[in-house]
């Protein structure tokens, strides 16, 4: 299975530099560097196509320009994992970057995204003439780990409510905006995209999800959720396996 061609073109990388609301490239100072990297290809994904796909050799890190992309992977019976979300501005598909490794994720846009690959060996120079910038990517990529950690201690040590409970908590602190009293989660995410995210089965999810709606915790709205009473969510995040 491997990305489909998109609309692209290639770019020197230093046309991007001017785009100030992508944080790491804020350490570049708005000067270009000397030796551009070039072969960026800028590409635009519609919802659901896929900007990337397991492979053997990969020879490109990607950063999210604008949009929303999912990782996620499939096991050997086709179940799918979701890691999370990648924002504007972060990179994403970064393993290249130090190791000679396969690429076992896949990565899919939420939203309609405009997306820039960047040849490895010249994102390993950018890195290498910019210090600033290691540190912007290291934040970004310590981050993203960190979240993939507590999921994976939610998953031994907490049932499905405290789960759930937590990644509606998560996913408003990275996606969410306050609106009436409430916290809008603001990405289009299905039950079945939600179960992936928590390591459970749809129905458990949905079951779950219907018991926070009738106890006034959070709100359905189409594929959006709305969180009312944070507080409350989160003691339910915190409670072991047998309570």
């Amino acid at each position: 299975m491997t990305a489909p061609d998109a609309a692209s073109g290639e770019r020197d990388v230093s046309d991007l530099w001017h785009l100030r609301h992508i944080d790491w490239l804020a350490e570049l100072g708005g000067t270009a560097p000397e030796a551009p990297a070039r072969g960026t290809v800028e590409r635009r994904f519609e919802r659901g196509e896929m900007v990337f796909a397991p492979t053997p050799n990969p020879h490109s890190v990607y950063v999210l320009g604008s949009g929303l992309v999912r990782i996620y992977r499939l096991s050997e019976s086709g179940a799918e994992t979701s890691f999370g979300y990648v924002a504007p501005g972060e990179v994403f598909g970064e393993l290249p970057i130090f190791d000679d490794c396969p690429r076992e994720s896949f990565a899919q846009a939420v939203r309609p995204s405009v997306v820039w690959k960047v040849p490895r060996d010249a994102f390993r120079r950018l890195l290498a003439e910019r210090p600033g910038l290691v540190i912007q990517v290291t934040k970004q990529i310590g981050g993203r780990l960190k979240r993939i950690e507590s999921r994976v201690e939610h998953l031994v040590f907490r049932t499905v409510r405290a789960r759930v409970a937590r990644m509606l908590i998560e996913l408003a602190e990275d996606f969410g905006r306050r609106e009436a009293g409430r916290v809008v989660i603001d990405i289009p995410i299905t039950q079945g995209e939600f179960a992936t995210l928590v390591g459970a089965t749809r129905q458990t999810v949905n079951q779950t999800l219907r018991e926070f709606v009738d106890r006034g915790l959070i709100g359905r709205e189409h594929q959006h959720i709305a969180l009312f009473k944070q507080d409350e969510l989160l003691q339910l995040a915190t409670l072991p396996l047998d309570e």
